[in-house]
């Protein structure tokens, strides 16, 4: 059992880190993503992501929005606001604040 808990932690991780790479070629300027929660639903195979991002004048912004594994795309994005969420590619690497604390720059 502890081995089944501790695969699907990592491979929550492993989400996440790929819905943060999709949202570096949604959005522009992003400095950092702290990933506060996400949520796998069976029923759809998505997973909810739940972030507070942050640009490079240091405005934040926390917003929701769907990633599915399958296609490695995000969908449903929560515009709150536009200021700080503008569309674009970050290029520059960013700090990523996983929902079990670790830190990654990517």
């Amino acid at each position: 059992m502890d081995k089944r808990a501790e695969h699907s932690k990592k491979e929550s991780i492993e989400v996440e880190r790929q819905s943060v790479n999709a949202l570096k070629n949604t959005f522009e300027n992003i400095k950092e993503v702290k990933v506060e929660k996400s949520v796998y639903d069976k029923i759809t195979g998505s997973y909810g992501m739940f972030v507070t991002m942050k640009n490079n004048k240091n405005q934040s912004v926390y917003f929701t929005y769907t990633f599915w594994k399958k296609t490695g795309e995000n969908d449903g994005i929560g515009i709150e606001d536009r200021e700080i969420q503008k569309k674009g590619i970050t290029q520059a690497k960013i700090t990523v604040i996983f929902s079990n604390g670790d830190e990654e720059i990517i």
